[in-house]
């Protein structure tokens, strides 16, 4: 056991040890779309993407929430 304000060998080890070469990450950046229209003709949105039964639930919880409203207008 050491104490808590001296190192331990695995704290000596690690200083002694020379640092890695660092290395750097570089973003890519990609260039803005010129017009929304051509932006939405390339890319696929998430309607398209979404199976049949994934649109039944959510038309059917859409139907659900309009029903629920309208109740709560009514009362």
């Amino acid at each position: 056991m050491v104490a808590s304000d001296q190192l331990n060998d695995v704290d000596r080890a690690l200083q002694e040890t020379p640092p890695k070469q660092q290395t750097v990450a570089l973003a890519v950046v990609r260039p803005a779309a010129t017009s929304p229209v051509q932006a939405a003709a390339d890319d696929s949105n998430a309607w398209d993407q979404t199976s049949l039964i994934g649109k039944i639930f959510i038309a059917f919880g859409a139907l659900l929430t309009m029903a629920s409203a309208a109740r709560m207008f009514m009362a």
